[in-house]
């Protein structure tokens, strides 16, 4: 049983012109670039967005922190998770 392989192979075989090789290299590393440069700009936007987004969340969160009392100690005295307030049930 023959293939379209096999097929290929023979005629390969029978072929009587040399490869030129010497352009190769170049011409696959060129191929690799253009395959990279759309997806290079299209990665950057999204970092920039990703950056943005991250921005926002943290001053967000810096805000929203900034609204908590600013003791929040369990050694403080008066401080609603003392060990002493806990253990008492002492508000």
């Amino acid at each position: 049983m023959r293939t379209n392989l096999d097929d290929a192979l023979a005629a390969w075989r029978e072929r009587r012109q040399e490869a030129d090789l010497s352009q190769l290299e170049p011409r696959v590393w060129a191929a690799i670039a253009a395959a990279r440069a759309p997806d290079l700009a299209g990665l950057l936007s999204v970092r920039a967005a990703l950056v943005a987004t991250m921005m926002l969340a943290g001053i967000a969160a810096g805000a929203a922190s900034s609204a908590a009392p600013a003791e929040a100690s369990p050694f403080a005295l008066h401080s609603p998770y003392a060990p002493s307030t806990l253990l008492e049930g002492n508000p």
